[in-house]
């Protein structure tokens, strides 16, 4: 939602993804107007600029921005992954004399574990927790990071996954679309599962691990997020890391694949991250 603000605005031409599009009405549950749908690869002219909307790797739908300007090329990342997932497929790197690029994780010790054995340590967790007689909740984003769990379970264990509504809107719109997830609903069939303690349950991360303690005095609770590095669990009985994001080490990799003249670095570590890509020989400066 924090990417999508100008949806609710009736008024304002959006291009963007249909994939996003239909993620966007899923989760708010409103019809979005004056949208142009747009697909990977597809170039757009608008006031004498030649735009293409790439693969950005974040989540089902996300797209970062390669512009042409006469004889200037621009590269605008938004949110992305230098690394494939179970349901995406990383961003590219792409020659350009101007890139702009995030810096969520863009501080030195954001350095995240190997994705694939991240995936066998929430799998053992959930299994552990189930054969304990547990219940194994997931707290974690409805969009992109609920996919990648869901498909998880679906291909490494035969553990039944059951989702919260908002998850289930999200995961039967990636379905609709060409997906292939397999889930059950928490207000539908999903209940029985539910009583029986024989699968996991993904909730939205604005769920309190205190309060669903409360509904279901069995479960154990986890966090799934890039965060987790440095915060922990919080409140939750375990965490784990795993990003929609790159990671320093990525983000500096991707730049170098780049080749960029100039380098502007936006939100999170963003001045850390410049002073840390100039110490390195490339003329780079924070945005903000």
């Amino acid at each position: 939602m924090d990417h999508t603000g100008a949806f609710i605005d009736t008024q304002k031409i959006k291009y963007t993804t249909k994939e996003t599009i239909a993620l966007f009405e899923a989760v708010s549950q409103k019809k979005v107007r004056n949208a142009v749908p747009c697909s990977y690869g597809q170039t757009v002219t608008l006031h004498q600029l030649e735009l293409e909307i790439i693969n950005s790797g974040h989540v089902f739908g996300s797209g970062a921005l390669y512009l042409k300007d006469k004889d200037v090329t621009f590269l605008y990342t938004g949110d992305f992954n230098f690394t494939d997932s179970l349901t995406q497929k990383a961003i590219q790197t792409r020659d350009c004399d101007i890139l702009v690029i995030e810096t969520t994780y863009g501080r030195p010790d954001f350095a995240f574990p190997r994705r694939d054995d991240v995936y066998d340590s929430i799998a053992g967790w959930a299994a552990k927790t189930i054969m304990e007689g547990g219940l194994p909740v997931f707290l974690l984003y409805p969009v992109g990071k609920a996919q990648e769990v869901t498909r998880l379970f679906n291909l490494l264990t035969s553990i039944p996954v059951v989702t919260h509504p908002t998850i289930t809107r999200t995961n039967s719109t990636v379905n609709a679309m060409g997906g292939d997830l397999v889930f059950y609903d928490l207000a539908k069939e999903g209940e029985e599962l539910i009583r029986s303690k024989s699968c996991v349950c993904l909730f939205p991360n604005s769920f309190n691990a205190r309060g669903l303690k409360t509904v279901y005095p069995d479960a154990r609770i986890a966090t799934v997020t890039g965060w987790a590095l440095n915060f922990g669990r919080r409140n939750a009985d375990s965490s784990f890391v795993l990003s929609s994001h790159a990671d320093y080490p990525q983000l500096i990799q991707f730049v170098k694949g780049c080749h960029p003249k100039k380098v502007y670095t936006m939100h999170g570590y963003a001045e850390i991250f410049a002073n840390k890509l100039k110490r390195e020989g490339i003329d780079a400066a924070p945005l903000c």
